[in-house]
């Protein structure tokens, strides 16, 4: 497999679909936010595998030839599984390069390691990177399989001896535990859905329960976080709204520093694709 074939590029967008090349294999799949013309037409030609979205919800791959279950990628400095899944994601989220870059300029001392709560946290790129900056990590999705895959990731870039907890819970249930229990964090990543279930069937809600979640997140910090990242990909949750929720849940005279910006993905064309938003905070002396 040659370079070119073990990463990821998102080749095009457009027509509210975008193509990606992911290994040795070239994809399309929705992308509601595409609403503008395809770029690029030739480079839709022949792809290995198209995700068509149902009317009633989900949706199926169509495979124009045969490919493995799963497989691997570079995602610099990490390898990667990749999967298709049957509701359309690989296991990757490239627009959240940001945040990695964010993590890995963080100037945190390595005398004493941040302790970090990645909530949402899924196959996680975010705790991969926290690990191979030598934090302590506490990796939490309500799924199984996700958090099963994150070890997975784990182990294949070289991080398995990285101090990590994977935790399979609800989110909320498990911070609020986590209150209760007096536990501190330095750090938190969290990535939360517009709508989610646990797996006994909590029910998540972003407008009625992440201030709940920013409450307990400064209860865990005494109101002095190390850092904070927190993207969406919810409409009407952009740069701005997520830093004010920042700013909101902060204590007024935090001195360190803010900023937010839209997360995107690059494209072969040198044009950027829309994916989401991001905000972030880091205390004076680690940004």
């Amino acid at each position: 497999m040659t370079e070119r074939e073990s990463i990821y590029r998102l080749l095009d967008s457009g027509d509210c679909r975008k193509v990606e090349q992911v290994g040795p294999y070239k994809i399309v799949r929705p992308a509601p936010n595409a609403a503008y013309k395809i770029g690029d037409p030739a480079q839709w030609d022949g792809p290995d595998a198209t995700y068509i979205k149902s009317d009633q919800g989900g949706g199926d791959w169509q495979y124009r030839r045969s490919m493995p279950e799963s497989f691997t990628i570079a995602l610099p400095p990490f390898t990667v599984k990749i999967k298709l899944t049957p509701f359309g994601h690989i296991g990757i989220f490239p627009e959240q390069r940001t945040n990695w870059d964010f993590i890995f300029n963080l100037k945190a001392s390595s005398d004493s390691p941040l302790e970090v709560l990645n909530l949402f946290a899924y196959s996680g790129v975010s705790t991969l990177a926290c690990l191979k900056r030598g934090f302590s990590v506490c990796h939490v999705d309500s799924a199984k399989g996700m958090v099963d895959w994150a070890a997975e990731n784990a182990r294949l870039s070289g991080l398995a001896k990285g101090k990590a907890r994977w935790i399979v819970d609800d989110v909320l249930k498990f911070v609020r535990r986590e209150v209760k229990r007096g536990r501190k964090y330095d750090g938190f990543i969290l990535d939360p859905p517009s709508f989610g279930r646990g797996a006994k069937g909590e029910v998540w809600k972003l407008e009625r329960d992440l201030p709940e979640l920013m409450e307990a997140m400064m209860a865990m910090c005494g109101g002095s976080p190390a850092f904070i990242i927190l993207s969406c990909f919810t409409l009407g949750f952009g740069p701005a709204n997520l830093d004010r929720i920042l700013r909101t849940y902060l204590p007024h005279d935090a001195p360190g520093k803010f900023s937010s910006a839209e997360l995107v993905i690059p494209e072969s064309s040198g044009r950027v694709h829309p994916r989401g938003a991001c905000a972030y905070y880091a205390a004076p002396g680690i940004s």
